[in-house]
């Protein structure tokens, strides 16, 4: 498909443009070309500068300057000075302005002015300005939909609506659908979906929105093609909301036969399809909404709150009908994560494994069943045993960014493979460029691999997602930066905003603050150390919290109170031994600062109680470290 426009033609698969008769080629600049591609399918919109940078940086911090000099460049490919308007427009303090007449031309060589079409009938073919092809009909983001009821306690519905379609749709052989953890993250963000289809490379999105009056409810749904933005089919459904389940099997179904999706050489193809769009979760409509509440509760408030309210709702569901198979996976997801953020639940670590096997049983082709096993062994120490889940759950689905960032932070990062760590975090980011938690442990492998300036540039990105400078790792990350450029105050200030509120109110601001000028001027260790001594000692124990722990042993192993970090140390495996674990998420401990730590004989005996040397004799030893006569001996 080609963009004409004046005497120039603008071809989007060859990314090039050319003018005159003879198709003479106009060499542009990859971004000055992504520039003139992103006006001329605006043709007529008024783009201000913000909207434009963010569309032709994605994810990339850029000054103004960088805009002002594509357009530049594009002007003078065009032969327009700056007192000419034929093509861009500048409306001072507004933005810009593409004014020329754009046709769009199939390469069967039909023209016709660029226009969306929409096509309202799941049978009918899309103008062919917005067709897609066979191979990016073969990939679908579903969106969240949005929620038009008025009422905030219904938002869990359209998230709901959402995931059921995601859930069929993945059952389908050959088609690529990205996960929940992928799709999701742009929800409550207004991007373009062209934009969102080139992040998740997909071909197609699904999106649309959900109003309810009573017992009925109308559910809006479109497909568009992630390549020009164009509708290729759009339907509203009025229903009774008892009739959830047949609207469901009907949008499923309308999508296939938009996309036009077949399983080339399979005879029974037919019945594959159906069986994977027509599966209904639960018959209890009831049970299903107390599903669909708990999976979008928990993505609020903090986890000690949030954990336990999502597992309440999970079993109210299955108390209404013991065999929903997805209620039960659910919740065993559910209890893995709270053994991550050390949320005390009902019941016992066996319990918990019992439920993922069940799981595992009825669903052996669920990866995440498999990843979640993964982290009750990574939990327990049992590493081997880990790897071996979480390497099962990459053969069922390597699509999931949840489950290699799982994989990457609670494994790779605490047994000390930090360069593998970052792989498995760059690979979830890809998976989920608009996703924090890819970010952030993009941006903690890279620190304490000393990448510095990598590691700023994922925090950049997070800070850009609305996440704030005083959450819990950001903070530290930044300060630690801050640290390792000798900008101490800076260090100081980073940190402090993070620290909780009682602990910064009771003389804890004071005493890290003084703590990092001791960290520059060394002769006040000992005394900072003293105070770190009278602050822990102060504490109450719900400011103290498992990783306000770990911060005390990087600042009082900085500061040379070696024995003051292992016994935190000590005292957090014990906390965890109660629980049948030994904690997880131990990257920090190979961190450069960290050092003189692991240097220490008291390193060996803590590692082997957490069987971290059962892993190194398999695997080998961690970065920058080897294993000689039975010690591990880091530098």
């Amino acid at each position: 498909m080609f963009y004409e426009f004046s005497e120039f033609r603008l071809d989007i698969q060859q990314r090039l443009l050319s003018a005159g008769a003879d198709g003479r080629p106009i060499p542009l600049p990859p971004k000055a070309f992504e520039t003139l591609l992103y006006f001329v399918e605006r043709r007529g919109e008024l783009l201000d500068k913000s909207t434009l940078m963010k569309a032709v940086w994605p994810n990339v911090i850029v000054e103004e300057n960088s805009l002002n000099q594509n357009i530049s460049v594009i002007r003078r490919a065009l032969g327009e000075s700056p007192s000419q308007h034929r093509f861009i427009v500048t409306e001072p303090g507004r933005g810009y302005r593409f004014v020329a007449d754009v046709r769009v031309v199939s390469h069967a060589g039909r023209s016709e002015p660029a226009a969306p079409t929409t096509v309202t009938s799941a049978s009918a073919a899309p103008a062919p300005a917005a067709a897609a092809t066979a191979a990016q009909r073969k990939s679908i983001a579903v969106l969240p939909f949005a929620n038009l009821t008025g009422d905030p306690s219904k938002e869990y519905f359209g998230d709901g609506m959402s995931e059921e379609l995601l859930h069929r749709l993945a059952r389908i052989p050959g088609l690529k659908v990205p996960s929940r953890t992928s799709s999701f993250a742009y929800k409550g963000r207004n991007m373009d979906v062209r934009q969102i289809a080139r992040d998740l490379d997909v071909g197609v999105v699904l999106e649309g929105s959900v109003r309810s009056a009573g017992e009925r409810i109308r559910v809006t749904a479109q497909l568009i093609d992630g390549q020009n933005g164009f509708h290729l089919w759009s339907q509203n459904y009025d229903r009774e909301f008892g009739d959830l389940f047949t609207l469901q099997d009907e949008l499923a179904q309308a999508i296939v036969d938009t996309l036009r999706i077949t399983l080339d050489g399979q005879v029974n193809a037919a019945d594959i399809i159906g069986a994977a769009l027509h599966e209904q979760p639960t018959r209890d409509l009831e049970a299903y909404q107390l599903y669909l509440q708990a999976m979008s509760t928990q993505m609020i408030g903090a986890p000690s709150v949030g954990i336990p309210r999502v597992a309440a709702l999970l079993e109210r569901a299955i108390k209404r009908d013991p065999g929903f198979a997805r209620a039960h996976n659910a919740l065993a997801n559910v209890r893995a994560v709270a053994i991550t953020l050390d949320v005390v639940m009902p019941g016992t670590l066996e319990d918990a494994e019992r439920e993922i096997l069940r799981g595992i049983a009825r669903d052996p082709a669920l990866g995440s069943m498999h990843a979640a096993l993964g982290v009750i062994y990574a939990a327990q120490g049992k590493w081997l045993s880990a790897e071996e889940r979480y390497l099962d759950a990459f053969a069922r689905n390597d699509n999931d960014p949840a489950m290699q960032q799982s994989y990457g932070m609670l494994l790779l990062g605490s047994v000390g493979f930090v360069q593998r760590y970052l792989e498995r975090s760059l690979e979830s980011h890809r998976l989920a460029p608009a996703w924090p938690g890819g970010m952030i442990n993009a941006a903690v492998a890279f620190v304490i691999l000393g990448q510095a300036s990598d590691a700023r540039r994922f925090i950049e990105l997070c800070l850009n997602l609305g996440i704030t400078r005083n959450m819990g790792p950001i903070a530290d990350i930044l300060s630690q930066l801050e640290l390792r450029e000798g900008r101490y105050e800076q260090a100081a200030e980073s940190i402090v905003c993070a620290l909780p509120l009682g602990i910064a109110a009771d003389g804890g601001a004071d005493t890290v603050s003084r703590l990092f000028q001791a960290l520059r001027d060394r002769s006040k260790a000992g005394a900072e150390i003293k105070a770190l001594d009278a602050l822990r000692a102060r504490a109450v124990p719900t400011d103290m919290t498992q990783f306000m722990k770990r911060r005390f042993m990087l600042w009082y192993t900085m500061l040379g109170g070696l024995d003051q970090a292992f016994a935190i140390a000590g005292e957090s495996l014990d906390h965890f031994a109660r629980q049948g674990t030994i904690g997880t998420a131990w990257s920090f401990l190979w961190m450069r600062e960290m050092l003189p730590f692991r240097q220490d004989p008291r390193f060996q005996s803590m590692c082997r109680r957490m069987g971290m040397f059962d892993y190194w004799n398999k695997h080998g030893a961690p970065d920058n470290c080897e294993l000689r006569g039975g010690q591990l001996i880091c530098r």
